[in-house]
């Protein structure tokens, strides 16, 4: 008989939806309906008689109370970071949120698995929310199956839609604190003045952040303000244009100072671009060396490291991406999903 299961699906019908939340919800439930050893239901579809054996959540709210105290069901929650706790003094919460914090880490002491992307994440779930090691498992995330190298008709069709500059290093992510993106801005100041970058997220727009006043203040003392370009309105199901993107830049450049995972690695080394990183967190496993690793991710590092790519003839280039996209081949949510149901039937049989 196939083991019920119980997916929550909020993320996608929520503000998560085009976030790295409601992708992994996305593709884990895509890739989970497949198996023939599971009766899934998603969380907004269940039949109302729909008794499950186990329920997962795949997300994790430090400050806001997503996980349920009581539980009569055998429970497995996913954490993909606890990066919050670690820059404290950059991610200010307030009562509410330090209240929710305590509920959340009473909630996950009776959590039967915590899922998590690293092994990094789960030294740091186990050292700052308490979870026992044995309870954690690393389940490694996977790129978008249908990211991929484009054709340079594609690459030209983008940069016309776009108005996209002919040279660019590309990054693509958020503006927290701990991405690094003041330094990866300054690097622009040890580069070629024809070297641009460009930057996709929702939230590159001008509002009343400290770190979008960061961007701001490292723009305007770099001298770099016709060099940078800010993309919002790149819809999250869009990938085909994201890959046209991914595949037109000189190079990917993830500069943060920590990361739970870094899907944006790979989905650059799946678009035959070469990737710079800092060599830090959940990117050591990530990049696992298949891209210009950074020690200290600072400007002049930065820098460096994407003149080294630049230098490279166009067939050192093509065997260093060639290897790359091998290694994120490696990572599919065809496994992901795998090892994930894995899980569900040992809890079960516990």
């Amino acid at each position: 008989m196939p083991l019920k299961v119980l997916l929550d699906d909020s993320p996608l019908h929520n503000a998560n939806a085009i976030r790295g939340v409601g992708r992994y919800t996305k593709y884990l439930s895509q890739f989970l309906l497949k198996n023939k050893e599971l009766d899934l239901a998603l969380g907004k579809t269940a039949p109302a008689d729909f008794r499950p054996n186990i329920i997962h959540y795949p997300f994790f709210d430090l400050f806001f109370p997503t996980l349920p105290l009581i539980k009569k069901t055998k429970t497995i929650v996913t954490i993909h970071d606890v990066i919050p706790l670690l820059y404290k003094e950059y991610y200010p919460v307030g009562k509410k949120g330090k209240l929710a914090l305590l509920k959340q880490k009473l909630a996950l002491r009776n959590v039967d698995a915590v899922l998590t992307d690293s092994q990094a994440s789960k030294t740091d779930i186990a050292k700052y929310l308490g979870v026992e090691m044995d309870k954690i498992h690393v389940v490694y995330l996977a790129p978008s199956p249908d990211l991929s190298a484009q054709a340079e008709t594609e690459v030209q069709r983008v940069r016309r839609k776009y108005k996209l500059p002919k040279k660019y290093l590309l990054y693509v992510g958020d503006i927290n604190y701990n991405k690094n993106l003041p330094q990866l801005i300054k690097a622009l100041k040890f580069l070629d003045r024809d070297i641009n970058l460009l930057c996709v997220g929702k939230n590159f727009y001008p509002h009343d952040i400290p770190e979008w006043q960061w961007l701001e203040s490292q723009i305007a003392l770099s001298d770099v303000a016709k060099r940078v370009k800010f993309l919002t309105d790149l819809a999250g199901e869009n990938n085909k244009d994201l890959a046209a993107i991914y595949s037109g830049a000189l190079a990917y450049v993830q500069p943060s100072l920590y990361e739970g995972f870094g899907l944006p690695v790979l989905e650059a080394m799946s678009c035959l671009t070469p990737v710079v990183c800092a060599n830090n967190s959940s990117l050591v496993e990530v990049a696992l060396n298949k891209a210009v690793m950074v020690e200290e991710a600072n400007a002049e590092n930065l820098a460096q490291a994407v003149e080294e790519i630049l230098s490279w003839s166009p067939e050192q280039r093509k065997k260093f991406t060639t290897q790359a996209l091998k290694h994120a081949q490696k990572f599919t949510w065809a496994k992901t999903a795998k090892i994930t149901a894995k899980i569900y039937q040992d809890i079960a049989q516990k």
